[in-house]
């Protein structure tokens, strides 16, 4: 789990593959303010996008972290604010929000973990936005 501006966010961890700490990007001219630019990590580069911008919340943290998600062979980069568990989703069901259609699609619904409740993003339509937007 993952917090962006104040909100806890989730992943599938398949889709997941590293995290690493956020650094320097190269902006992109012309793109969305929510998409940072690109980074070059180990000789790979990676679109990263600010998750709580792109999903209109207020960022709360400085410095954070790059969650590099995977989404049908493509790859990009997430920043987000704090990482702070991976928790096991196996008895969580989700459930539909509202905030899915707020969010462009990019919600998938809402899972209720130990840690918390926590908005469940859909990486797929993420990498889509992006790939689409740029």
């Amino acid at each position: 789990m993952v917090e962006v501006g104040g909100q806890a966010v989730a992943w599938e961890l398949v889709q997941i593959r590293e995290i690493v700490s956020a650094r320097n990007v190269t902006r992109l001219p012309g793109a969305p303010s929510w998409v940072l630019g690109l980074l070059n990590l180990r000789g790979s580069v990676l679109t990263v996008v600010d998750l709580a911008q792109r999903l209109g919340l207020t960022r709360t943290e400085d410095g954070g972290s790059v969650v590099v998600v995977e989404s049908e062979g493509r790859v990009m980069g997430v920043r987000v604010d704090l990482v702070y568990a991976v928790a096991a989703s196996a008895d969580a069901a989700v459930e539909p929000v509202e905030a899915a259609r707020a969010a462009d699609g990019l919600v998938a619904g809402m899972v209720r973990l130990v840690e918390g409740p926590a908005l469940l993003m859909d990486v797929d339509a993420l990498c889509k936005s992006v790939l689409v937007t740029i």
